[in-house]
């Protein structure tokens, strides 16, 4: 049977269409100069389908893998990587599609997801400890579930307990609510479940051997709620918090404090 297929269409629709389009292609974030000095002397390799992916290594001993957050690049992780390899362990951190060095594409939840599950593969073997920051850390726990993604232990940063943060963005923007039931829908799909298990926060529900998780959160994050790191521990038992305040979503990865609480946790 024929249909007409732009019968279908309704403004809320298209209107989504758009904000789902404008969120896959984020403003670039460029690389400083002191950001460069970071990346001098790690071990740079590319991975993923056809080496899309640009990552950085430091360090020997066990791999301990680092994932940046939306329109960020892999440098943000630098100095947490470098304070991992001097305890001695091999840190791996990258630039995810459509980020830095890395080959264009459209940016998703998605596209976090499959990179996590990109760089495990290059791994090859256990993996440490996986840490992630915002949209990263979120993504790296849902990988779990859909890509046999495995750590002994995971640490997240700021990382929000489902996609709410673009959601917000956009309601603030003047958004409609018929436009954003389609987002919820475009998320849940990145996702692959549906958005009500999705917002209950199934991407860190614990493995039934799920190794220790550290949760470092700052009170002053004006994107993403602190209080999701007892949302999470409520959902991971045994869950550690680690509270900060003043450094908002980013400066939070350079702060001496964070960074001893995560290599003595590693």
């Amino acid at each position: 049977m024929n249909m007409d297929l732009h019968a279908r269409t309704t403004p809320a629709l298209d209107l989504a269409a758009e904000l789902m389009h404008g969120m896959s292609h984020p403003a670039a974030l460029a690389l400083r100069p002191q950001d460069a000095a970071l990346l001098e002397g790690a071990e740079r390799f590319r991975f993923g389908p056809g080496g899309a992916l640009q990552g950085w290594g430091l360090g020997d001993g066990p791999v301990v893998c680092l994932v940046h957050g939306y329109g960020g690049l892999g440098v943000q992780m630098a100095p947490l990587a470098r304070a991992i390899a001097a305890r001695g362990y091999r840190a791996l951190f990258f630039d995810a599609e459509g980020h830095g060095a890395s080959a264009p594409g459209p940016v998703g939840f998605d596209s976090f997801i499959t990179a996590s599950a990109a760089l495990s593969d290059h791994v090859g073997g256990p993996v440490h400890a996986w840490v992630g920051h915002s949209a990263g850390g979120l993504a790296m726990m849902r990988a779990r579930a859909l890509h046999g993604v495995a750590g002994g232990r995971y640490v997240v940063i700021s990382a929000p307990l489902f996609p709410y943060v673009p959601l917000e963005r956009m309601r603030e923007l003047g958004a409609p609510a018929a436009a954003l039931e389609h987002v919820k829908m475009g998320l849940a799909e990145q996702f692959r479940t549906g958005w009500s298990r999705l917002a209950a926060g199934i991407s860190f529900a614990k493995e039934d051997e799920g190794g220790p998780l550290l949760a470092i959160y700052d009170r002053d994050d004006t994107r993403v709620d602190h209080g999701d790191a007892e949302r999470i521990a409520g959902l991971w038992p045994g869950c550690r918090i680690v509270k900060t305040e003043g450094l908002g979503h980013n400066r939070i990865l350079q702060d001496a404090g964070v960074i001893e609480a995560v290599t003595g946790f590693l």
